[in-house]
């Protein structure tokens, strides 16, 4: 028998609901207010079928390009070959919530303002801003006593069988 080319072939398990997580969506959902460029995450409500987005786009991350009454319109990209083309999907917010990809980008940005702030206030100038990775561990010595070195080495083969 030939498989069938339907609009939500093979999405028994993608678009299922948690255990004791079915029916509508709650209220919050649909009073979360999104502007124009949030970043927000596509995870289609399978109790929803008005303004579903295609199973391909499940599990994406785009912006919001357009707000409309019910729906958004949200930038994703989409890989074509070796080509990558932005696609504009209009879905509800029922299959949508905001994204937390930026949520340390953000939370940076005000730390380094409030510390220009602090600085200018101050009559100084702002060090590096820059997210500075963590280095090496610093250098300690073991003392012996309590300690026995022990020699490692290969331990010699010994067929069981």
């Amino acid at each position: 028998m030939t498989s069938s080319k339907g609009y939500r072939r093979q999405t028994r398990k993608r678009f299922s609901q948690p255990f004791r997580k079915h029916g509508m969506p709650s209220i919050s959902t649909y009073l979360t207010t999104y502007k124009r460029g949030d970043y927000v995450d596509i995870k289609v409500n399978p109790a929803v079928h008005k303004g579903m987005p295609h199973k391909y786009y499940h599990g994406l991350t785009g912006k919001v390009a357009v707000v409309h009454k019910n729906s958004l319109t949200v930038r994703c990209t989409r890989r074509f070959g070796n080509k990558r083309i932005h696609r504009m999907i209009v879905c509800r917010v029922e299959h949508l919530r905001k994204s937390k990809c930026d949520e340390e980008f953000n939370e940076r940005r005000k730390r380094n303002d409030e510390l220009r702030k602090q600085a200018e206030q101050e009559n100084r100038m702002v060090g590096c801003l820059k997210r500075v990775q963590k280095g090496p561990r610093e250098a300690f010595f073991i003392g012996l006593d309590g300690n026995e070195p022990v020699e490692l080495r290969n331990e010699p083969f010994v067929n069981v069988y």
